[in-house]
């Protein structure tokens, strides 16, 4: 079965690894279930994204293996904890953890945060804290290195992680504390201490003993709280010196214990908490390894890479690839917790592997393309060209670093994101086309997009490192095995190649934490978790994805919202009668069509010196007066903020109308907003932003200065 094709002649090493120089034979015999190929190119254009197994059900699995793995390639790691041990052996006590100090990186070594892991579990114990699963213990704010100790002090202990992540509303995390009986929670500052302590004086939260502060700013008091009965707030630096003083001995999980509960960012109802075990965490990292580094890929990794590490710890994605980089032996570089300054930090770290998420793949392609139409004629025709040759290049199959147009144009850009990146990654949300081709092109390394969820460990499908089309997910991980099940309701069958996506391996939860229901809901009798996305299966073996099951679907930072709730939360503006938000998942925002309550909307006008003219208006040219717009979107999102809505959750643009919206207008009006939410100035129709949402944070390096 031919699963690559090729055209010209260079070793893909060289594409792979593009400092390094190949010897390698063009020439490479794979076993059986792959193909034997020869290599004409930099890089293999990709035929066959998956092997389908002859059944009835059309299961689809990885084309790099034999049949689904269930661990590591070297067999003797099987929890994180042995993944740090493996790695201080792997790198002699190599550097692990680094932050930003006086504007460079500093860094703590492999032993060294064990042995700081072991100090502050060791703490817990002291204080009372049984050791295994049946603990939970939350961490609440931005990572650091701090954060990163105390999830291995838990993981050292066996006890089970729950990451409270720093941008939920605080009445989720309140939800989440008291069903998971929290009875310790580390914050990364004293203001997050504070809330948690002003909610517990509420009422609202009962679970917590101890509040432990990680950075502390001043003298801290050590102990009870002197108002919250029941509540001892401590100091890192009070719990670590107690911690020296009375270690005792570790208690590494197994396999299946419980390492972290990630609640879902979804909005309606309860979050769901679900349970990952060591076990799932690791199929995951050995699916990425094994898919990174079979033939003809060839994309080692190793303690030479450095990961760049500024997604929060409440998404499993961020556990994912950090696991990973430990299983290499590499490097994590934590940002310094302004995003404003992201980029300043990449240079400072100038990392090997950087994951981002689609919406920050859109913030830079548009502020490249910005700073070079600030540029003179010459270096916009320059960049413009290149850019065209280079995309020529990409659609043809060829994904090639060290041309001419690289060296002249790219290398300014390759400079922004540090000058060394080998891998990027994406995934949380499908990437615009044009975004991907670009990111290819650009950056100087491939861009390796995947797809899951938190119940799969994130990574259910992954995209080849040497593909160069777009407009898919990629095949199954190494790990899993996939298919599609009917949705006829919404006309969506498998004789078709199009369902509810599933999948089954060993990187699938244990469940929901304390909702058995949802649980067999979910992973059914034979192990199939069913994702409620709607793909489809293309002719190369790739699935897309399509359509989501139910009215809940993401964004492009990789956030779930309910346009239903938020409908309601809007219709308590006395301006409009009936609205309809959607969005697309290649978009970081919202829109909606509102029907305008026309009287009472002339009557708010009047009152407004600036807005009174348009109050005795016609009523279409009324409600398509920019300014009436803009005055009903603003109404509109402050009744949504009043009543408690995210900033994800507040839409960015409107249509007003006159007309009622009947149950079969609306059920047009998702493929009509498609256009309008992407509509804007050319300049920024690509990206998915107009000219007033786009990302307003500049780039730290100008290029071509």
């Amino acid at each position: 079965m031919l699963l690559y094709s090729t055209t010209a002649a260079m070793p893909l090493f060289i594409l792979l690894l593009p400092r390094r120089k190949s010897t390698h034979s063009a020439k490479l015999t794979l076993s059986t279930y792959t193909r034997s190929m020869v290599l004409k190119q930099r890089t293999a254009r990709v035929e066959k994204f998956s092997r389908v197994l002859p059944t009835d059900e059309r299961i689809h699995e990885n084309i790099f293996v034999e049949k689904p793995i269930v661990g590591t390639p070297d067999g003797t790691v099987a929890t994180v904890y042995d993944t740090v041990k493996r790695a201080a052996e792997l790198t002699s006590d190599g550097p692990f953890l680094g932050e930003l100090k006086d504007g460079k990186y500093t860094w703590r070594s492999y032993r060294t945060v064990l042995h700081d892991a072991h100090v502050l579990g060791s703490a817990l114990l002291h204080f009372g804290i049984k050791p295994g699963e049946d603990t939970r213990v939350g961490i609440a704010g931005v990572h650091s290195v701090r954060y990163m100790t105390a999830v291995h002090a838990l993981v050292s202990y066996s006890m089970v992680l729950v990451p409270l992540y720093h941008n939920s509303k605080t009445e989720a995390l309140c939800e989440i504390i008291n069903r998971c009986e929290l009875e310790v929670i580390f914050c990364d500052n004293e203001a997050r201490a504070e809330t948690f302590i002003n909610r517990i004086t509420a009422g609202v939260i009962r679970a917590p003993k101890k509040l432990i502060i990680l950075n502390t700013t001043g003298a801290q008091p050590n102990g009870a709280h002197d108002i919250v009965q029941g509540l001892e707030v401590y100091s890192y630096d009070y719990v670590y010196a107690l911690g020296e003083q009375h270690l005792a001995p570790v208690v590494p999980p197994l396999p299946d214990s419980t390492y972290v509960i990630c609640f879902t960012s979804g909005t309606t109802g309860q979050p769901k908490g679900v349970m990952l075990s060591h076990r799932s965490l690791l199929a995951a990292v050995a699916g990425i390894y094994v898919q990174f580094t079979s033939p003809p890929n060839n994309l080692f990794c190793g303690p030479d890479d450095v990961y760049f590490s500024f997604l929060s710890l409440a998404h499993i994605y961020e556990h994912l690839m950090q696991t990973f980089t430990i299983y290499n032996g590499g490097r994590i570089g934590i940002y310094s917790g302004d995003v404003s300054r992201l980029l300043a930090d990449i240079q400072t770290l100038q990392p090997t592997i950087i994951s981002l998420v689609p919406r920050l793949l859109n913030k830079f392609y548009d502020q490249i393309h910005a700073q070079f139409a600030k540029k003179n004629v010459l270096v916009r025709k320059l960049f413009e060209y290149a850019k065209e040759a280079k995309l020529k290049m990409l659609h043809n199959g060829v994904a090639q670093y060290d041309t001419l147009w690289d060296k002249l144009i790219f290398k300014k850009i390759h400079q922004v994101v540090g000058g060394r990146v080998r891998i990027l990654t994406t995934g949380g949300a499908p990437v615009i086309p044009a975004v991907m081709d670009f990111t290819r092109i650009a950056y100087g390394c491939p861009l390796i997009e995947g797809y899951g969820q938190t119940e799969c460990a994130a990574a259910g499908t992954l995209s080849v490192p040497c593909d160069t089309s777009s407009g898919h997910v990629g095949g199954p991980a190494p790990w899993a095995q996939v298919k599609l099940v009917d949705v006829p309701e919404m006309d969506y069958l498998t004789a078709n190649n199009k369902g509810e996506v599933c999948f089954r391996g060993a990187a699938v939860m244990k469940g929901y934490y304390m909702d058995e229901e949802l649980s067999a809901k979910t992973v059914d009798s034979e192990g199939w978790l069913h994702t409620g996305d709607i793909g489809e299966w293309l002719p190369n073996g790739a699935l897309k994805i399509i359509d989501r099951k139910n009215a809940l679907f993401k964004l492009a930072q990789g956030d779930f919202v309910s346009p239903e709730q938020i409908e309601t939360v809007y219709l308590n503006s006395h301006l409009v009668d009936q609205i309809f938000v959607t969005g697309l998942t290649t978009r970081s925002f919202l829109v909606g069509i509102a029907v305008a309550n026309v009287s009472l909307l002339r009557e708010a006008l009047a009152t407004r010196s600036e807005l009174a003219r348009y109050a005795d208006q016609p009523v279409e040219k009324l409600l398509s007066e920019s300014e009436v717009r803009r005055f009903v979107l603003q109404e509109l999102n402050r009744t949504g903020k009043e009543k408690g809505l995210q900033s994800i959750e507040l839409i960015k643009n409107i249509q007003l109308t006159s007309e009622v919206l009947s149950r079969l207008f609306l059920s047009c009006l998702h493929s009509l907003l498609q256009s309008f939410s992407i509509s804007g100035a050319n300049t920024r129709e690509r990206s998915g932003y107009t000219n007033s949402e786009a990302p307003q944070t500049p780039l730290e390096t100008e290029i071509f200065p």
